[in-house]
């Protein structure tokens, strides 16, 4: 018999649920798209969130959620960097998918921010329990509240997580 893996970080149509589940719960302002990214990233990969720096507050919000260390995980990570360029063609698929389906709001979209449209909001709402998975919840919290705030002075994201796109 043969096995088949099946990696998150790899799939389009679980991309797309994540996208939903943070533009659903954003709580400051709209991401622009490089943040949008990152957090998808954290977000399916949460434990290399020790790899990033925060300040003192977000990081005791970050140690209240008591997530396992990369060492401690029973997958193993390749570096954050390469796994990140990885995502980079799925992550841009799903964006565009939404965007052609309409359910993100295309006048921010040209402007840099990303919100749901009225569309994508009732979508979000239909889904409502099934957006985000179990123990998906205290994250996605952390990410777009606490994690939201952070990365937006001198060198931005970059800086605080080492994220960068190859060609970027």
């Amino acid at each position: 018999m043969r096995y088949r893996l099946w990696y998150a970080q790899l799939d389009v149509f679980d991309t797309v649920r994540r996208y939903l589940a943070l533009l659903s719960q954003w709580k400051i302002g709209s991401p622009s798209r490089d943040r949008l990214f990152v957090s998808d990233f954290y977000l399916v990969n949460p434990s290399l969130l020790h790899r990033t720096q925060m300040s003192a507050e977000v990081r005791r919000a970050f140690n209240g959620l008591q997530i396992p260390k990369p060492e401690d995980c029973f997958l193993s990570y390749p570096s954050p960097a390469l796994l990140y360029n990885k995502m980079a063609g799925i992550q841009v698929q799903a964006l565009h998918n939404l965007i052609g389906k309409g359910l993100l709001d295309i006048p921010l979209v040209d402007k840099g921010e990303h919100t749901l449209s009225p569309a994508g909001h009732v979508l979000a709402a239909e889904l409502g329990g099934q957006l985000i998975l179990p123990g998906e919840e205290p994250v996605l919290e952390f990410l777009t509240k606490e994690f939201a705030t952070i990365g937006h002075g001198k060198g931005g994201l970059r800086s605080i997580t080492g994220l960068r796109r190859i060609g970027t």
